[in-house]
């Protein structure tokens, strides 16, 4: 298969994607990174994939020709395809890591728990 073809077997199987996921995708069938970034970015300039970009990613997803997809659309459908990364592949896990760990939000979660209970 060429790596068009699997770029967008890949948007049909799993819907909205991040490129990144597509890259890594598309390497473990033996294909160069450079390749495949090239064959993305074909496909999005001839219009049969939308790309979008959402804070450091960029989520990209079959275009449907049939539908006409508003601004505010296009936002819930690229925050929809970040909230659907697990905690592996998110961006904030060193951040996650220390809310968990940290003395200081503890305290907090105990005095916003105590202002509740007050209220």
């Amino acid at each position: 298969m060429t790596s068009k073809e699997l770029i967008l077997t890949y948007l049909q199987e799993h819907g909205g994607s991040r490129s990144v996921d597509i890259h890594a995708h598309l390497a473990e069938h033996g294909l160069k990174r450079e390749s495949s970034m090239s064959a993305l970015s074909k496909l999005v300039r001839a219009g049969e994939v939308m790309r979008g970009r959402f804070r450091q990613d960029y989520i990209c997803w079959l275009k449907n020709t049939n539908v006409v997809i508003s601004p505010s659309e296009m936002r819930n459908r690229l925050s929809n395809a970040n909230r659907r990364l697990n905690a592996m592949n998110s961006i904030n896990v060193v951040f996650d890591e220390c809310r968990a760990n940290s003395q200081v939000y503890r305290m907090d979660q105990l005095l916003r728990s105590a202002r509740e209970v007050r209220a």
